[in-house]
């Protein structure tokens, strides 16, 4: 009996060490399972759910129209381009200086309207001379101070048939509305010659087009017609800088000159004649200034018939560069 229960107890411990209960633990098993072992099934893994989409976090972008910003440029000119606020434009960006933005920076402008039409990229052509292939001249007359011979020029052209060009300014336009009238009501062609006659290469862009915008506003509101797309500038004063700026404002051409007729530097009158007979070339853009201070007006008569008696058509600048 006592060797039985000794047996007895020898198997229940072997028993206990191969089920890796409390006794030595069972060696790994040995890769790759012997002929005589049994399979062992694996259990078909249960599809683990896909798990569900984390709202985002992220805050909804703002809508509107993708601005950069140009040289010149502020939120003022910028919301008023787009046609809102300068409020709103500084909430959508949270814009925390509204006096300090940067060349570059990338605005949302919230346009809830008809988005405008963009700013057209270009330059505007610098026009000295019209085509040398038609015997065709150009009168233009600058009225930027006093309304001087303003009113004899008129009665000349009219008395001759001809149709001329006027750079006007602004100020000149609002100080001498039924002028400007006589000149629209004539038939003759305007040229916008900025608001005050600043140079255009001291001021900025953004000055350039407040001088633009004032004149054609107020030559809009007097009498209908427009002064575009033709600028003269200011002294003749212009770079590639204000070419860029006056196009992106409806300016295609900057309206120079072929011959000066010098009025303007005290030239008597018979001078001014002879010196823009003699350098009439087809094509060429005469300039002649309307103030008391030129003698222009007081030698037009004799310039039109000398220009006529060389065979020369007189017409104003938009036919002038007609192909």
């Amino acid at each position: 009996m006592l060797i039985a229960a000794l047996g007895a107890a020898a198997l229940l411990s072997a028993g206990c060490g191969r089920g890796g209960g409390a006794g030595t633990p069972s060696p790994p098993a040995t890769p790759g399972a012997s002929p005589t072992s049994a399979p062992v099934a694996s259990p078909t893994p249960s599809p683990s759910p896909s798990p569900l989409p984390s709202p985002s976090l992220s805050p909804t972008p703002p809508s509107g129209v993708t601005y950069i910003v140009r040289p010149g440029d502020t939120l003022t000119s910028i919301a008023r381009e787009f046609g809102v606020t300068v409020q709103a434009i500084v909430e959508t960006n949270n814009i925390a200086d509204p006096d300090l933005i940067n060349v570059g920076q990338v605005l949302i402008i919230p346009v809830t309207g008809p988005i405008p039409s963009p700013t057209p990229a270009g330059t505007a052509q610098v026009i000295r001379r019209g085509s040398a292939a038609k015997r065709q001249v150009a009168l233009t007359f600058d009225a930027a101070v006093d309304a001087g011979f303003a009113a004899e020029i008129l009665d000349t052209l009219k008395a001759e048939g001809v149709a001329a060009s006027f750079g006007v300014t602004g100020r000149w336009a609002e100080e001498n509305p039924e002028l400007l009238r006589r000149i629209v009501g004539g038939g003759h062609h305007l040229i916008n010659h900025s608001y005050d006659h600043p140079r255009f290469t001291e001021i900025s862009t953004q000055e350039r087009w407040r001088q633009l915008d004032s004149t054609e506003d107020i030559v809009k509101e007097l009498t209908g017609a427009t002064t575009k797309p033709y600028f003269r500038p200011p002294f003749g004063s212009y770079d590639a800088s204000v070419n860029d700026d006056v196009y992106a404002h409806g300016y295609l051409y900057t309206v120079m000159w072929t011959v000066d007729s010098l009025g303007w530097q005290g030239l008597p009158a018979a001078g001014i004649v002879e010196r823009v007979l003699s350098r009439a070339v087809p094509g060429a853009i005469l300039v002649f200034h309307v103030g008391s201070d030129s003698q222009d007006g007081v030698a037009l008569p004799a310039i039109v018939r000398g220009l006529r008696e060389l065979g020369y058509d007189i017409v104003p600048i938009p036919e002038l560069l007609d192909p």
